[in-house]
């Protein structure tokens, strides 16, 4: 959550809450019979309608997605290493499973800015850079290789309701991570589901008239994301033989919504996918993003009583940041200069992504009935700026981390977030603004391309190859852009 907002996270005294105070305190029991609060999250602030305090809830959901997304991405590309090739099947099996839980968080946060869109707010594709923390967050955000102890962060997130209770091999694995954690109490991100659930389906809190139907054309659809993460969305209401898709493939959930029902509906499902199985429909078998990771660390538990010394991991830091000569408590910096600028390279293209996602709620997916051809260019280059980073990611963590190449440990993917991801208010600056990114793109793969030094000396092989064809790209954009913007400006008419 954005240090700006954390003084709304008041615990008590707030005013207009004892509605939603009594609820949390003693809630209504569920189908199953549970309860699924035990301490409750922050009340609803004094400055705040509940309209405004659920858009902030829905700011704070769509923070931990993203950052949960980012967190899992790290650990995935944090496997490898000549030491993991001693048990490189499960390796592998890991890294699959952690990045299919990645994707499917990224379908969470585009069904979060629907919600956002269908309530009237603004969406956000922010969260605060590292170390941080609230009441809100599982856990302090953290970039971190996958070892035993991330992994039981993860699980902790991911945690269903009264797992800690259940006698089974999933109860004692949940009881094992918050051991490994010292957590007694915590809020796994179920809750905060829990708690936006209630609000908006409370009729006394959000009135009808909160709601902006006419929001649905311009919400991300499944036909425009779902490439390659099919199969889609459950049929809510199958017949007995309908065949639902297999339990595990990676399941892109993007839910458009235009009324309360269909809220809910895509929160329970959001909710069920991954921190809230009581959510789920019956007809859904497809494992929670809590079996996968109480799976994986089992798994990694097994091999670590045998040999406690094994890493499935590279050697790459905790929190990297680009250096700039100054020491910040919780971060590492990236010192090798040949690194830094591929570290550079790699925010310069997050930020990219990010302002792209943006876009592309301001821009309509169908005038005329036709498809809007700049709606098309910038989904385009979202599904490029992924494989981008997927990229330079690999490359990273080949390289070297300390100044001057020495020593074993390695560079990795800092993932830090830009000054601002606002966009300009005219259309024609945003696409300027698309242009100047790929300016700074450009200089930052010219200097590492530079036969003068020597950047591209500890670079994988292939490093070089890749940047020629991404400068390529970059300069066809460039060219797309310079005719999107010469389109755009206003007709002068002589005197």
């Amino acid at each position: 959550m954005r240090k700006r907002a954390a003084r709304h996270h008041e615990k008590t005294g707030a005013l207009g809450a004892r509605k939603l105070d009594a609820e949390v305190k003693a809630p209504k029991a569920k189908d199953d019979g549970r309860v699924h609060v035990e301490h409750p999250l922050p009340h609803k602030p004094s400055e705040l309608v509940w309209r405004d305090y659920l858009i902030l809830l829905l700011h704070v959901a769509a923070e931990l997605e993203h950052s949960l997304m980012v967190e899992y991405l790290y650990a995935a590309y944090s496997l490898g290493g000549p030491q993991a090739r001693k048990h490189e099947a499960a390796v592998d099996r890991w890294r699959n499973a952690i990045l299919g839980v990645a994707k499917e968080e990224m379908g969470h946060l585009l069904t979060v800015q629907n919600l956002l869109c269908l309530m009237g707010g603004p969406i956000s594709f922010e969260r605060d850079d590292y170390p941080w923390d609230t009441v809100y967050y599982p856990f302090a955000f953290c970039l971190e290789p996958l070892t035993l102890h991330s992994l039981a962060k993860y699980v902790f997130a991911e945690m269903p309701p009264d797992i800690r209770d259940d006698e089974g091999q999933d109860g004692r694995t949940a009881r094992d991570a918050m051991r490994l954690l010292k957590i007694r109490n915590g809020h796994p991100v179920g809750e905060v589901y829990d708690l936006i659930i209630r609000i908006i389906g409370d009729e006394t809190l959000i009135h009808d008239s909160d709601f902006n139907p006419d929001s649905y054309g311009s919400q991300a659809t499944f036909d425009d994301w779902g490439r390659n993460y099919r199969p889609g969305p459950f049929t809510p209401h199958p017949a007995p033989d309908a065949s639902q898709p297999r339990d595990r493939d990676t399941r892109l959930i993007i839910a458009r919504m235009a009324t309360r029902t269909e809220a809910l509906a895509a929160l329970r499902e959001v909710a069920g996918q991954g921190e809230a199985p009581q959510h789920r429909l019956k007809a859904n078998t497809e494992p929670s993003h809590f079996d996968r990771f109480a799976t994986i660390f089992r798994e990694l538990q097994e091999i670590l009583k045998r040999e406690p010394r094994w890493s499935p991991s590279r050697r790459v830091p905790t929190n990297p940041v680009v250096s700039h000569g100054a020491r910040i408590p919780g971060v590492t910096d990236i010192e090798a200069a040949a690194s830094r600028l591929w570290a550079n390279l790699f925010n310069v293209r997050y930020r990219m992504l990010l302002t792209y996602l943006t876009h592309s709620y301001r821009i309509p997916s169908r005038t005329d009935g036709e498809r809007n051809g700049l709606f098309g260019a910038v989904i385009g280059n979202i599904f490029g700026e992924m494989y981008n980073l997927k990229t330079l990611a690999g490359i990273l963590v080949q390289l070297p981390l300390k100044r001057g190449g020495k020593g074993p440990e390695r560079a990795a993917p800092p993932f830090e977030m830009p000054y601002t991801l606002t966009l300009p208010n005219a259309d024609i600056d945003c696409w300027k603004h698309h242009r100047a990114l790929l300016g700074a793109s450009k200089d930052l793969t010219d200097a590492l391309l530079d036969k003068s030094k020597a950047n591209l000396k500890d670079a994988p092989e292939g490093a070089r190859e890749y940047l020629r064809t991404l400068r390529q790209l970059d300069e066809e954009s460039m060219a797309m852009i310079d005719q999107v913007i010469i389109g755009l400006r206003p007709i002068r008419r002589k005197r």
